[in-house]
């Protein structure tokens, strides 16, 4: 898939502000999160009130997450600071991880020969025989909706989800692939 903008009617360009969610108790103790429905950790929540204020000033339009609590988590004080709704989108769900899901990275190292991280960084990995997604299903629905909100009339979106994603779209969005980003910060990007 060759990444692009598509310019649309009046508004040509959107302006795109994605975040992965805040620290979760997982993240802090080296655990694969994946599809685990993980609150916040209380640091994560610190996290989430200051990206609140941070985007406070932003002409954000739109808010759209992951249904997961700790993307959920994370835009609540977003939506609540500019009176917006949040918009649950399941394509923004993190990477399916199989029956790694809430092992400890060093077990998913010794089985897979590589941290999901590392496998994320590849953008080329196979978690099908272990119950979870393959990269090429997990672009597909990233790509799905990206090209849905293309067709938006928004200047300016945010995004809350996962590292997992957060790759995917800032690589279908600017053809260059990306490492991890940290919990809680902002990528501006647009389409």
């Amino acid at each position: 898939m060759v990444p692009g903008r598509r310019h649309c009617g009046i508004n040509s360009e959107m302006e795109l502000i994605v975040v992965r969610h805040g620290v979760t108790e997982a993240n802090i103790n080296g655990i694969t999160n994946g599809q685990l429905d993980e609150p916040l950790a209380s640091e994560g929540e610190i996290q989430a009130q200051e990206l609140a204020e941070r985007l406070a000033p932003k002409p954000i339009e739109i808010i759209y997450s992951s249904p997961l609590k700790r993307a959920t988590f994370t835009a609540m004080p977003i939506a609540e600071k500019l009176g917006k709704t949040i918009n649950i989108d399941h394509r923004l769900i993190e990477v399916s991880l199989g029956r790694f899901e809430g092992k400890p990275n060093t077990e998913v190292k010794k089985e897979l020969g590589s941290e999901m991280r590392d496998l994320f960084n590849q953008y080329e990995y196979d978690l099908i025989p272990y119950g979870g997604e393959s990269s090429t299903q997990v672009e597909t629905r990233v790509q799905s909706f990206l090209e849905d909100l293309k067709d938006q009339p928004y200047k300016m979106a945010l995004i809350v989800t996962h590292g997992g994603i957060v790759r995917w779209i800032h690589y279908l969005v600017t053809g260059e692939k990306t490492g991890p980003r940290p919990n809680a910060e902002e990528l501006h990007l647009k389409i």
